[in-house]
């Protein structure tokens, strides 16, 4: 790996270590408001339960992005009720996408990792340290180096081929017509909604297309595949079946705007 890909990912790592404690703090705090006394019972085991840990008591940078986003919509509604000034959709993708970051930076590689993409993830960053409410001065920090990575960026960025242009339309797609329908959803089941919002996570480490389109229709087939598109069918939801024609057209390249 290239030293400059090495510092990319060592600046990313290190802000992932300094917002873990604000977002346990953050977390704790609305849920403490949701639910004084079983705050953990209601809302943090569950979510262990399900991705079946075993240590209880240590809660890593993942699992705290699984209970934040698997209690979502009680969050949500708690922040605009208080601060009237959150969008559920908007919100929602800033944290997403910091579990993004992270499985990135998990698994560490060349092809993941450019000074447009350090860019875009320290912007990103920033908005969740917002979301946060974490202290000024890390804002100001992860401010000046975004500002300062952004200004080292070449004057033009090379033009986006063709399979960078499929790949980001499809996942915008599965993003906007599914996963935040979904998660949105007040009656879909937490497993359904979890089932979705690792889907989604896993066409994002995708690196093409063709890996996501075999992936797409092999869920379609799937035994989860078809207990999820019930599952969305039932509370009204668009699944990997509805917009299978859309997905299909613009890999074939039919609809590229």
């Amino acid at each position: 790996m290239k030293k400059e890909t090495i510092k990319e990912y060592t600046i990313l790592y290190q802000y992932l270590l300094r917002l873990k404690e604000p977002t346990y703090i953050f977390l704790i705090q609305v849920l403490q408001h949701l639910s004084p006394s079983l705050w953990w019972e209601e809302y943090i085991e569950p979510v262990l339960q399900f991705e079946k840990k075993e240590n209880f008591k240590y809660l890593d940078m993942s699992d705290m992005l699984n209970v934040f986003k698997m209690n979502w919509e009680s969050i949500f509604k708690y922040l605009d009720k208080e601060y009237h000034k959150f969008k559920y959709d908007r919100e929602y993708m800033v944290v997403n996408k910091v579990h993004h970051i992270r499985n990135t930076v998990a698994h560490a590689n060349d092809i993941d990792m450019s000074p447009f993409i350090l860019v875009d993830y320290l912007s990103c960053f920033l908005d969740y340290s917002r979301l946060l409410n974490t202290n000024e001065a890390l804002n100001q920090e992860l401010e000046l180096d975004w500002m300062k990575y952004s200004k080292m960026l070449p004057e033009k960025q090379e033009m986006t081929n063709k399979e960078e242009t499929l790949r980001a339309k499809i996942l915008s797609i599965l993003e906007e017509k599914v996963l935040l329908k979904a998660i949105n959803c007040e009656t879909l089941p937490p497993d359904i909604k979890l089932s979705n919002d690792r889907t989604i996570l896993r066409f994002y480490s995708m690196r093409t297309v063709d890996e996501i389109i075999g992936f797409f229709n092999g869920a379609l087939k799937s035994e989860r595949g078809q207990i999820v598109e019930e599952a969305l069918r039932k509370n009204g939801l668009l699944g990997f079946t509805d917009i299978k024609e859309e997905i299909n057209g613009i890999y074939e390249g039919r609809t590229i705007e």
